[in-house]
């Protein structure tokens, strides 16, 4: 009797002990995967290679600067370039550590359903299934969709004056971080600008802060002589705040040109607005660079992505 009674109890110890122990790596299992969650839903393994993991954005200011056909052309240049390093870099890595991919995006976005739809062929994610086809589609799809966004923008905004503007400070503001920062990857975003800033529906002014700079407000200010940088510090000249902690983005801007042809000095005053903007809200990595010839601008490009 009492032998029955030892057998039974030590059998409830055994399954004490089994459903404890099961229990235990259930919850390790559980932590283990909260914290993959907590990075951004990618495995450890991807996760600790993020910074070979390319997310480039690209964002295309769609005001009245694309009214002028040597812009368009520049930009589809930019864009091949962009998406040629791109490519360069998928090309380096192995299958199995493939977690890259590229998009556009616009503010406000456009009314058009057609370069919505133009716009979506250009969001590509090349992954450990991805064939090797996907590579030449990339390029070939970044050499010949952008102008089909120009065009479809300029059929839609014949006259200039329909151009509300590009919404570039309310994108940072409202979107930066949702669509162009992952916790997986190493995040780009390229700017194709002219280094002017402005939107209907974003006109605001704090002091000698705005939220916008267009040639007309810039020939306004006081800047048009050699000592305009000590001007724009001491009066606090520059862009609003937009946001800020956004140490893992890093911006390349590209087409800074002058509108202002009687300040001689208007571009190195546009590349302290978005220098001191950025700085601000924390991009560590940037760079301002002019609209010069395409071949030029592509080493840029390229040793920005891949350094």
């Amino acid at each position: 009797m009492k032998s029955k009674i030892q057998v039974i109890l030590l059998s409830v110890f055994a399954l004490i002990t089994f459903s404890c122990n099961s229990d235990k790596k259930k919850i390790e299992k559980a932590i283990t995967i909260s914290k993959s969650n907590a990075d951004g839903n990618c495995p450890n393994f991807i996760i600790e290679n993020r910074e070979n993991n390319l997310n480039i954005s690209v964002f295309l200011d769609l005001s009245d600067r694309i009214t002028q056909p040597k812009t368009i052309l520049k930009d589809t240049e930019y864009l091949k370039s962009i998406s040629k390093a791109f490519t360069n870099h998928v090309k380096t890595k192995k299958l199995i550590l493939l977690q890259d991919k590229i998009q556009l995006y616009f503010n406000p976005e456009p009314t058009n359903n057609n370069i919505n739809g133009v716009a979506e062929k250009l969001h590509i994610e090349f992954d450990k299934n991805s064939p090797k086809a996907k590579i030449s589609e990339t390029e070939e799809l970044y050499a010949s969709q952008p102008k089909e966004i120009y065009n479809l923008a300029l059929a839609d905004s014949e006259n200039p004056r329909d151009f509300p503007g590009s919404d570039i400070w309310r994108f940072f503001k409202d979107n930066v971080k949702d669509y162009t920062i992952s916790n997986c990857h190493r995040n780009i975003l390229v700017v194709l600008t002219d280094g002017y800033m402005y939107h209907d529906n974003s006109q605001m002014k704090e002091g000698n802060l705005s939220s916008y700079l267009t040639p007309k407000s810039l020939g306004k200010l006081p800047f048009s002589k050699s000592n305009w940088n000590e001007t724009l510090t001491e009066k606090g000249y520059g862009f609003i705040k937009a946001n800020d902690g956004l140490g893992d983005l890093e911006v390349l801007v590209i087409g800074i040109e002058s509108l202002n042809p009687k300040n001689p000095y208007a571009i190195d005053v546009m590349r302290a607005y978005w220098t001191n903007w950025f700085n601000e809200m924390g991009v560590k990595k940037f760079k301002i660079q002019n609209a010069d010839l395409a071949s030029s601008v592509e080493k840029v490009i390229f040793e920005f992505i891949n350094p």
